[in-house]
């Protein structure tokens, strides 16, 4: 019979010859996670403000970071807004098609949205227009165009790397109405109150990423535990667990989606020390594609 055929009549069956071997079927030993990969500013459309795509493995996402002027919270007068959506396209994988559901949007969802949210990612600060009166509301909408597995970790991956890429337009409060660059003539960008100034005195984008929050997903199986498992392999493990870290060391999320199984202090602490072997990786990712975007401007 044919492997692949034998793989679908019986799929733990295969998949636990494969573990024998200690090695998948890409090639990966157990721990190891898929290469990744980000290209930022590939959106060129008037109101896209800031745009990635970023791959692991085969899944894909593409984020956009699109800016509107708020009305800022009575609570918090002088902070903004950052929204995070996450949608699947309509033929990203065997499970979002037309009448079959749309496994994992919800996890993809909230870790993408949780994962900023707790590690502070964006300074909401610095995106005040005039406190009080005027915020900017920042959403970040990212479509999974190929969902081969860890579809939450590569929309976290493409929603950093598009707010990094983001850059506001300046604007100030004149008589009660936000007016925009592009309807400011001859103004000096000093007087722009969405505009900030680093130590040196040279003015920067109002949107500050302060943290990179990098998420990895691991999932177990009679046993074992996956890094980065593909769509088969989720479909397959009986428990994921996805860690988010930050450059500082600090944990920033952990989200287990469901499951047969609990998951063991044990296993969490594995899940944990497999994701900060991760992140240093990922992150010189992000911030290589960073630079390759500022030479192309150059």
């Amino acid at each position: 019979m044919d492997s692949k055929a034998y793989a679908r009549l019986y799929p733990h069956d295969a998949y636990a010859a494969t573990l024998e071997r200690g090695a998948r079927d890409d090639g990966r030993p157990l721990g190891r996670a898929r290469a990744c990969s980000l290209a930022c500013g590939v959106v060129s459309a008037a109101n896209v403000r800031g745009s990635c795509v970023a791959k692991r493995g085969h899944t894909t996402a593409a984020a956009a970071v699109r800016c509107v002027v708020a009305t800022p919270d009575a609570r918090a007068p002088g902070r903004g807004f950052v929204d995070v959506d996450v949608t699947f396209a309509t033929q990203c994988g065997e499970t979002q098609r037309p009448g079959r559901g749309c496994a994992g949007r919800d996890s993809a969802r909230e870790t993408a949205r949780e994962a900023l949210a707790s590690a502070s990612a964006v300074d909401a600060e610095r995106l005040c227009i005039e406190r009080g009166v005027a915020v900017w509301r920042v959403r970040v909408d990212v479509v999974i165009l190929d969902d081969d597995g860890c579809a939450g970790d590569c929309a976290l991956l493409a929603a950093i790397g598009a707010l990094r890429d983001c850059v506001l337009p300046r604007a100030r409060v004149e008589r009660g109405k936000v007016v925009l660059e592009d309807d400011i003539e001859g103004e000096d960008p000093s007087t722009s109150t969405a505009m900030a100034v680093d130590e040196d005195g040279a003015h920067i984008p109002a949107l500050v990423v302060n943290n990179t929050p990098v998420s990895l997903t691991t999932a177990l199986y009679k046993g074992h535990l996956i890094v980065d498992p593909t769509r088969e392999e989720e479909a397959l493990s009986r428990c994921l667990v996805s860690v988010c870290l930050t450059e500082d060391g600090m944990i920033r999320g952990v989200f287990k989606r469901g499951g047969e199984v609990e998951a063991t202090e044990d296993i969490l602490m594995k899940c944990i020390a497999a994701a900060k072997h991760n992140y240093s990786a990922t992150k010189q990712v992000i911030e290589e594609s960073m630079a390759d975007d500022t030479d192309a401007d150059e």
